[in-house]
């Protein structure tokens, strides 16, 4: 009798040990909690544990990207839900916004987020919204509305990395991405004329900069090669300055070696330059031969082209 008790016994203890048996799979860690205090951390694969209730495990997931949505809720059938508590936030300026955002994230630290928070998914939830409030809160309305929301986005995330380390949640965010930024309903349409205003300022400012961008350059290029001109016309000047002075002093030179024969050259040479295309007719002062020669019949037959025969 005592043998069959141990023996039952024995497969009690065997079975009781077999449950102890586990599998983790693939991209999930195990968390081992002996007597509800951590033990050890089960790779994937296979392994065994102390069943309970000396131990007890919990499986995370590490690798799966989950999602916390702030400031709305979107059912499984796609439909969405505005959530006004959560979404209607104050600028800087003392304007109203509702602000709506998404938040991506993974477990980075399985141990800190079933130890150290309850309900870390929770908490992420909530300091989303501290953050996303803080840094709206310092914020312009038009910044938000137009080319501020990628500086939002950044120093939300900051923000929140800072405040789940210091809660020590084990979570690590992948992205954040701001969904509806938004007035109110009540004046929603005043503002997106305001944004449009915006926009086509922007718009015209970017034209502008084009514009100068293309007629500055433009107008340098034409200055540099009236520059290169005037400097180009100054050395022909000086240069040819150069040579009627020096043809100057070379005439002075001569002149002073003999006047009167330079004086006649002179003469003559102006004569020649002065006479060169004239039609004209010699005629010596001696001799009057005026009554004798018809000039003009003289001019228009001189004027004629001579014909030369072989």
């Amino acid at each position: 009798m005592g043998s069959v008790v141990l023996a039952v016994l024995a497969l009690i203890l065997i079975v009781w040990l077999g449950t102890g048996l586990y599998r983790v799979g693939a991209g999930e860690q195990g968390v081992v909690r002996q007597f509800g205090k951590f033990s050890t951390l089960s790779q994937p694969g296979l392994n065994w544990r102390v069943p309970s209730p000396v131990t007890s495990l919990v499986k995370v997931n590490t690798e799966r990207i989950r999602t916390a949505e702030i400031g709305f809720s979107t059912a499984p059938g796609g439909a969405i839900t505005r959530n006004l508590s959560e979404s209607l936030m104050l600028t800087t300026d003392n304007s109203i916004i509702e602000a709506q955002m998404v938040v991506q994230y993974r477990v980075g630290n399985p141990k800190d987020f079933v130890f150290n928070v309850d309900n870390p998914e929770d908490v992420l939830h909530t300091t989303g919204e501290v953050a996303l409030r803080s840094i709206v809160g310092r914020t312009l309305l038009n910044s938000i509305l137009t080319v501020g929301r990628g500086a939002v986005e950044a120093d939300t995330r900051l923000f929140m990395e800072t405040l789940l380390d210091i809660y020590g949640t084990g979570i690590t965010i992948t992205e954040i991405k701001l969904q509806a930024v938004d007035p109110p309903d009540q004046v929603k349409d005043a503002f997106q004329e305001v944004v449009r205003a915006l926009e086509d300022e922007t718009r015209l400012e970017n034209e502008a900069r084009a514009y100068f961008a293309d007629k500055i350059p433009r107008a340098q290029g034409q200055v540099q090669v009236s520059v290169r001109d005037s400097a180009a016309f100054y050395q022909v000047q000086i240069e040819r300055s150069r040579g009627e002075s020096n043809r100057f002093l070379a005439i002075l030179a001569e002149y002073r070696k003999a006047p009167q024969v330079t004086r006649e050259r002179l003469y003559l040479e102006t004569l020649e330059q002065v006479l060169g295309t004239l039609n004209k007719t010699l005629i010596d002062s001696q001799i009057n031969v005026l009554p004798l020669l018809d000039l003009t019949k003289l001019d228009v037959e001189a004027s004629k082209p001579t014909v030369e025969r072989p």
